[in-house]
C-alpha cells in the first residue's frame, strides 16, 4: 500500500492578515512496509502533514495518492482510506469515551459492519499486541487504568481496524521509560507483520533505532530526507535548523577526542556495541581505559 505526496502544499487562514503556510510543496514517497520517521523542530509541518496523508485535512494545493486512490478526487471515498490508514494522535488517550476497555477497542470494528466473532477477535488480538490481558482488563473503564494502559488501549483501538498504515503522532509523549518502551515495542511488533509505519518523534535515539527512512521537515518544507546513516551524518546541517543528533552519536564523538578510533556512523546502542567490540579488540581494555581516563 504505497504512499505518495506531490507538492502537497497547505496555507492556514487563506487571504486573512494571518495566513501562513504549513506546508510548501512537500513531495515523497513511502514503499510498502516500511518504516518512515519524521522530525523537526516545533511548528515544522510534521502534524500538518501527516493530517493529510488519511484525508482529514484538505491541502490547498498538490495531492496525496494512497494505494493509487488521489484523495483530492471527487469519487474517492474518504472512509475507505481511512480503513486502510490508521492515525494515532499525540496523547490519544483523550480520546477514550466507551464504558468498558473492550467497547472501546471494538468500536472501529463494529463500524465496519463484522461479525461479533471477527470483533471479538480483532479485540483480543489487538490487546495482546499491547501487552493487555483482554479477560483482566476488557470489562473495566479505561479511565481507571495508567496512563500507560489508556494509551496502549486507544493504540490497541486503532489496531483493531488491521490498517495496512500505522501513522503515530509522538506516540511516546508523556509517558515513563516503562511506558514509553512498551509503545515503541508495540508499534516494532507491528512493524514486524509487514505494516508500513509513519512515527512523527521528537526523539533522535528513537527514530535512529527504528526507522528505515527518515524525512526531515523545516518550516513546511522537506529539508532532507535518507536514512538514518544518511540523515544524522550531517550534524552540522541538522544542528542549523533546530535538531540534534542521538545521544550515542555524540558519545562517539566525545570518545574519539578522548583517544578512540571508532568508525563514522554511529547512531543506536547496537551500532556502539560493535564498534567499541572492534576497537578495544585491537588493543587492551584496561590501557584504553586508562588513556581515556587520563584524558579526561
Amino acid at each position: 500500500m504505497p504512499v505518495e505526496a506531490r507538492d502537497l502544499t497547505h496555507t492556514y487562514n487563506v487571504d486573512s492578515p494571518f495566513e501562513s503556510t504549513a506546508l510548501d510543496k512537500v513531495s515523497f514517497s513511502i514503499a510498502d512496509g516500511e518504516f518512515v520517521g519524521i522530525i523537526g523542530h516545533t511548528g515544522s509541518g510534521k502534524s500538518t502533514l501527516i493530517q493529510h496523508l488519511n484525508g482529514l485535512l484538505k491541502p490547498t494545493g498538490g495531492t496525496v495518492i494512497v494505494d493509487g486512490l488521489d484523495l483530492m478526487a471527487k469519487e474517492t471515498d474518504k472512509k475507505e482510506v481511512r480503513r486502510r490508514i490508521g492515525l494515532v494522535f499525540q496523547y490519544p488517550e483523550y480520546q477514550l469515551f466507551e464504558e468498558t476497555v473492550f467497547q472501546d477497542i471494538a468500536f472501529g470494528p463494529k463500524n465496519l459492519g463484522l461479525d461479533k466473532e471477527e470483533i471479538e477477535r480483532r479485540v483480543r488480538d489487538a490487546c495482546k499486541l499491547v501487552d493487555l490481558d483482554c479477560d483482566q482488563v476488557g470489562e473495566k473503564s479505561p479511565f481507571e487504568l495508567s496512563g500507560g494502559q489508556k494509551r496502549r488501549v486507544a493504540i490497541a483501538g486503532v489496531l483493531a481496524m488491521e490498517p495496512g498504515i500505522l501513522i503515530l503522532d509522538e506516540p511516546t509523549a508523556g509517558l515513563d521509560p516503562y511506558g514509553r518502551d512498551s509503545i515503541l515495542n508495540l508499534v516494532r511488533l507491528w512493524h514486524e507483520r509487514g505494516k508500513t509505519i509513519l512515527m512523527v518523534s521528537h526523539s533522535m535515539d528513537d527514530v535512529a533505532r527504528l526507522a528505515d527512512r527518515i524525512l526531515v521537515m523545516n518550516h513546511g518544507r522537506l529539508e532532507m530526507q535518507g536514512t538514518p546513516d544518511e540523515i544524522f551524518s550531517q550534524e552540522a546541517r541538522l544542528r542549523s535548523i533546530g535538531l540534534d543528533v542521538p545521544a550515542v552519536t555524540t558519545l562517539a564523538g566525545e570518545l574519539n577526542r578522548l583517544g578512540f578510533d571508532l568508525p563514522p556512523h554511529i547512531h543506536t546502542m547496537e551500532d556502539m556495541e560493535r564498534a567499541l567490540a572492534s576497537a578495544l579488540g585491537g588493543r587492551p581494555a584496561a590501557k584504553k581505559t586508562e588513556e581515556a581516563t587520563a584524558h579526561a
